[in-house]
């Protein structure tokens, strides 16, 4: 039996469902679950949101099925305390570092896998099972819908992802995407498309008004300032319909680009993404990063 953690906000649990289809498809003749458990005590974003977003068919693993592999304690926060002290057990494989790839994940004994596991290697042969896994089937708001066809009926769409809020001061992602970078993405923009349309996504909407509706130079810009709480992940969906992407160093703006399939389409991206020796690991070669 292979068990996969899924914890964190919706990108990190996409990278986590991600994994796990990658093992299915390696492994198809072994049991293979999910531990979705901490969930009952996480009382950071959305909680579980793969169900409820993407409607993902998966096996989920029991309390008796994670002691097996693991340890299973109740409360989240008091679990990740004790993973700080308790040895490693023979069957957990424990993501030591953010972003970079391990081999040792690859193997047929038994496993309960802990970590991120946010690197395209991990499921870079199962894309197409995965693609089709976070296909968005939930029907969307009438204001939603009409952007959607905005959207898809501009030639030159661009989205441009600003997050900021928790990570102003986050000691990995912190710092990264400023000022100076979007400045630098739009002029790139300007520089290299006809007539952009650009649509903003963020959690600081009003700063963004004051600071980045002067970088885009008179081209129209929509600031998407309407969905919040469990819809919050239409912006996810709206942004990969746009053809261009100016990401934000975070698994959501990742997933949003990686889900645009749009022909001819551009993804400017932080040249750092994090502030770790592994960063670069998640960045993609089509990127143009700045």
């Amino acid at each position: 039996m292979k068990i996969v953690k899924i914890i964190g906000g919706l990108g990190n649990q996409m990278f986590q469902y991600a994994f796990y289809l990658s093992l299915k498809k390696k492994y198809p003749e072994e049991v293979i679950k999910i531990d979705t458990t901490m969930f009952d005590t996480y009382g950071l974003h959305n909680g579980f949101e793969l169900k409820f977003i993407f409607g993902v068919d998966a096996e989920y693993a029991s309390r008796q099925d994670i002691r097996r592999l693991s340890f299973f304690v109740r409360f989240y926060k008091i679990q990740r305390a004790l993973r700080k002290m308790l040895p490693t057990r023979k069957t957990e494989c424990i993501e030591k570092n953010d972003f970079d790839f391990m081999p040792v994940v690859w193997s047929s004994n038994d496993r309960y896998y802990e970590g991120y596991w946010q690197n395209l290697k991990y499921f870079v042969d199962a894309q197409a099972e995965v693609r089709a896994a976070f296909t968005f089937k939930k029907e969307l708001p009438k204001r939603n819908i009409e952007l959607i066809e905005k959207i898809q009926s501009t030639e030159t769409s661009v989205s441009l992802h600003i997050r900021r809020g928790d990570y102003l001061n986050h000691k990995l992602f912190g710092g990264i995407c400023d000022i100076d970078y979007y400045k630098k993405a739009i002029e790139y923009v300007l520089e290299n498309c006809d007539t952009p349309q650009f649509y903003l996504f963020s959690n600081d909407i009003e700063w963004c008004r004051i600071n980045i509706l002067p970088l885009v130079k008179g081209n129209p810009l929509t600031f998407v300032d309407w969905n919040s709480g469990l819809e919050s992940y239409i912006d996810m969906q709206l942004m990969s319909c746009c053809r261009i992407n100016i990401i934000a160093n975070s698994s959501f703006s990742w997933w949003a680009a990686w889900l645009n399939d749009s022909s001819g389409k551009m993804v400017i991206a932080p040249k750092l993404w994090a502030h770790s020796p592994w960063g670069a690991e998640i960045q993609l070669k089509s990127w143009h990063l700045i």
